[in-house]
């Protein structure tokens, strides 16, 4: 799926990417597993645990999106 949506967007996971979402398996998980940074927007909820932990957590889209101004 991030494959197709990198295609889509001429983008090359290849080169590192960041997906930004709420879905503790869609987005996180699976966004580690295509090898790309992640940030988990928890809406104050805490991390079920695992194998695949965020890069980082958030509490809402914007604190995201700050975070993602500021890392490289």
């Amino acid at each position: 799926m991030f494959e197709k949506a990198a295609a889509a967007c001429g983008a090359d996971l290849a080169l590192g990417g960041w997906v930004i979402g709420d879905g503790v398996d869609t987005d996180i998980r699976g966004g580690r597993a295509a090898g790309l940074r992640t940030i988990w927007i928890s809406g104050s909820r805490t991390w079920p645990g695992g194998d695949a932990e965020p890069d980082h957590a958030t509490t809402d889209v914007c604190q995201a999106i700050d975070l993602l101004l500021t890392v490289s």
